[in-house]
């Protein structure tokens, strides 16, 4: 198991998703025995499954492990809180997102507990900074489900008071240079992320011009550039990513670079008319049409540059990297936005379509590569062929899809009990493990419940079957997916407008580009409708 846990620190601990472990602490802990067992069953489980070695073990690791975790429930300490997080970790890559789910709730009251949203100042240094670590990597994991809605959030950022993590030279003593606090950048991008979509859900509900929107855009792309002048935020040109193959901190650094290029992404979509995630007609109609072409362009660069980042670290890198999820996610929208442009984009230099279908096909490559066994984005693979599809097949003169309701109702549609404003605030992209996780909508009963297989960890009627429930989850999605695609890969559902105040300010609240397209599984509370009628139609006709 020793072995499992060098392996852990070598391929694994750079994903800032589970930096909050200490190198040298942990694998002292790991060697003590009995006394932190259930840390070194979790990352043992959590290892072997990313480097597929001993996945049966890797079940019994993470079950007895899990089994500890709720055996000393109500006294959570720093290891326990460490390995719950690996666990929860180890049930999003196998496909357990509903299990994901519950349990970061457990994760996030057990930090409040422990106050390790507050500084403690009697403390050494890499205590501190463990809390500290283990806060912000919390909440990094917990935007996987909540993407900025309030009723999801866990972990506020007005509830943490606390210094940004510090650079791994600092923290672990990294052998290799050339972190450069790439984690601390991260966390910052994903508070702006955050606050963009913040106004990306407030302005969605306007039905009235909002002067102000030009002015909190301005502010945000400025904030933007002195994160970038002050962090020494450096363009991974084809070049430096060849120089920095074997570095074990490229993947945090290809991180922070194509989280900037998608910071920039969430904020100027805003202004593309048609797009799914744009203002409301009324609110760009109040646009200059030349601060609107700037934004088209300004999506366009940020996008290219996510996608030419991603293809050279595919082309170059002669071994798979583990990368975050959030690369993905921005693989996705990057993607979307270069075709939307393609087709339907106002400025002279918008590209062809040829040039759109190539980007997207080597991004795909390059995801089906690194994340090809991964449940977390098999989804979003499955979901950029499909546009990419449709965007080859409907290039001539476009046809509008049929409405979904019309010919194949899903359950009576429990779309339909919530208010226009609440469709519109909640819709759920499809690397929403919220949206994957398919939860009830309240009117199973108790046998359909349990027979789910998400009861207790220690009912009887549970044990044994994490190693197949990725299995069982992906035989589900493509069942379902093969019997409703034909009516549900296009429809894009025109919420009516709704009268709100729109925001004027920009309250924390956690960010990610969340509203998007093709709903591959039945219809939930919060669930939206597709949303792909821009591959078809001009939305500006």
């Amino acid at each position: 198991m020793l072995a499992l846990v060098d392996t852990f620190f070598e391929k694994i601990y750079p994903m800032p998703s589970f930096a909050f472990l200490h190198p040298a602490t942990t694998k002292r802990r790991c060697r003590d025995g009995e006394r932190h067992k259930v840390l070194s069953l979790a990352l043992c489980a959590i290892t072997a499954l990313y480097s597929a070695r001993g996945t049966e073990e890797a079940c019994r690791w993470v079950e007895e492990a899990e089994q500890y975790i709720w055996r000393h429930l109500e006294s959570p300490t720093i290891p326990r809180l460490q390995a719950l997080l690996l666990i929860i970790h180890y049930f999003m890559e196998s496909g357990r997102f509903q299990r994901a789910f519950m349990l970061i709730a457990i994760a996030a009251r057990s930090a409040a507990a422990m106050r390790l949203n507050h500084e403690r100042q009697d403390l050494d240094h890499i205590s501190k900074e463990v809390r500290r670590r283990i806060v912000w990597s919390l909440k990094i994991t917990e935007r996987y489900f909540s993407v900025g809605l309030p009723e999801f959030e866990l972990c506020p950022f007005e509830s943490i008071y606390l210094q940004l993590p510090s650079s791994e030279e600092e923290f672990s003593d990294a052998v290799h240079p050339g972190d450069h606090g790439s984690y601390s950048l991260h966390v910052r991008l994903e508070n702006v992320r955050r606050d963009i979509m913040k106004l990306t859900r407030g302005v969605a509900l306007c039905e009235q011009p909002y002067p102000l929107l030009t002015k909190l855009i301005n502010d945000f792309e400025l904030g933007l550039s002195e994160i970038s002048s002050v962090s020494g935020v450096v363009e991974l040109r084809p070049d430096r990513i060849a120089n920095m193959l074997g570095n074990p901190w490229l993947p945090r650094r290809v991180l922070v670079q194509i989280s900037w290029h998608q910071s920039h992404c969430d904020l100027f979509r805003l202004l593309l008319h048609g797009y799914p995630e744009a203002a409301p007609t009324v609110v760009l109609d109040a646009i200059d049409p030349e601060y609107a072409s700037e934004a088209e362009r300004q999506c366009l660069r940020h996008s290219t540059g996510i996608i030419e980042i991603l293809t050279s670290l595919n082309q170059q890198s002669t071994s798979r990297l583990l990368l975050e999820f959030d690369i993905a996610i921005c693989a996705y929208h990057a993607t979307r936005l270069l075709l939307f442009i393609s087709r339907f984009g106002k400025t002279r230099d918008r590209p062809s379509p040829e040039f759109a279908s190539s980007r997207a096909d080597l991004c795909l490559t390059a995801l089906k590569r690194f994340y090809g066994s991964s449940a977390l984005v098999g989804p979003i693979i499955r979901e950029m062929q499909r546009s990419v599809r449709i965007f080859s097949n409907h290039g001539g003169a476009p046809t509008c899809p049929p409405s979904p309701n019309a010919n194949n109702p899903v359950r009576g549609n429990p779309e339909n009990q919530l208010s226009s404003a609440a469709k519109a605030r909640q819709r759920l992209a499809i690397h929403s493990l919220l949206r994957q996780a398919e939860f009830s909508d309240g009117d199973d009963d108790d046998e359909q419940i349990t027979s789910t297989g998400q009861g207790h960890p220690e009912d009887s009627s549970v044990s044994h079957t994490t190693h197949s429930s990725s299995h069982n989850n992906q035989s589900t999605q493509d069942e379902y997916r093969t019997d409703h695609d034909p009516d549900y890969e296009n429809h894009l559902e025109n919420y009516p407008d709704q009268q709100i105040q729109c925001p004027g300010d920009s309250g924390l609240s956690p960010s990610m580009s969340d509203q998007t397209e093709n709903l591959q599984f039945p219809f939930s509370l919060w669930f939206g409708q597709y949303d792909q009628d821009w591959l078809y139609s001009n939305p500006s006709a």
